[in-house]
């Protein structure tokens, strides 16, 4: 079972090998390169949105 599950955010060249060599798993949410600023707010929906589907509540407003 998963006891803790971290995640990080990476500068515009990613991390040092050794961050890489660490993680279990890695997400990329995009090819692209976007500040810290707007990284964190995608990460924060992408979670909300993730939860809320999971808990069968409704997300999209149709």
């Amino acid at each position: 079972s998963v006891q803790h599950l971290v995640f990080i955010i990476g500068g515009p060249y990613g991390f040092d090998e050794s961050v890489y060599q660490r993680a279990n798993s890695m997400l990329s949410l995009s090819d692209m390169t976007f500040s810290h600023q707007m990284v964190r707010l995608f990460f924060v929906e992408q979670l909300y949105r993730a939860f809320t589907i999971l808990k069968n509540e409704p997300y999209h407003h149709a």
